[in-house]
């Protein structure tokens, strides 16, 4: 179904059937004869919409994705997470209760490790779903 099918599916739900069709002739009027869309029509057309506008989007803002460029953003997560535990460790073995600036630093690096790791899925969700590509790499 395309963007302008949904169109006349919700404008064929807005009226009133039996005072459209016999107004209308020929593919009008076996258009609006047809039953409305089901929710999980619906669902299923607004994810082709989603993943259409989001290929046309990644076009403009990414095109193709360098792998050097993952590798960097994986060796940045893995140096934060490594960074991370180093701290997490030091203050372990102070034995002194944790104090506000480090509790400080360990969140701003749980929050960076976090978005770095949400980012990292997302580009990885987008290659899988090969909405970008790759330098490189072929398509399935």
């Amino acid at each position: 179904m395309s963007v302008i099918d949904f169109i006349a599916a919700r404008h064929r739900n807005s009226e009133s059937v039996s005072e459209a069709v016999p107004a209308m002739g020929g593919a009008k009027a076996r258009a609006l004869s047809q039953p409305p869309l089901t929710a999980s029509q619906f669902t299923r057309h607004i994810s082709h919409i989603v993943e259409d506008e989001m290929k046309r989007s990644l076009k403009k803002h990414v095109d193709v994705i360098d792998p050097r460029e993952m590798i960097d953003l994986a060796k940045m997560l893995a140096d934060l997470k490594a960074k991370y535990i180093g701290l997490t460790l030091t203050v372990a073995s102070n034995r002194t209760p944790i104090t506000d600036a480090e509790l400080e630093q360990m969140r701003g690096l749980r929050l960076k490790i976090q978005e770095l790791e949400a980012a990292y899925n997302e580009v990885n969700e987008a290659i899988a779903s090969q909405l970008v590509e790759v330098r490189g790499v072929t398509k399935e």
